[in-house]
């Protein structure tokens, strides 16, 4: 089964939505993850990335 890695913004009722159109479509959630807002370090100085979920997804074959 082929999978994939959505992202949502840190709000519950978006992320009901997306687990909702996601479950619709015959999608098998596999974990739900939230981060906290955190400065990721690149080559030109850290960027502010927000909060938000990671979700990792199954989808049917």
């Amino acid at each position: 089964m082929p999978y994939a890695v959505k992202t949502c913004p840190d709000d519950v009722d978006r992320l009901k939505t997306l687990l909702h159109s996601l479950g619709e479509e015959g999608s098998r959630i596999i974990n739900v993850i939230w981060q906290p807002t955190r400065d990721v370090p690149t080559h030109i100085g850290p960027i502010t990335q927000p909060s938000g979920y990671v979700i990792v997804v199954e989808y049917p074959g």
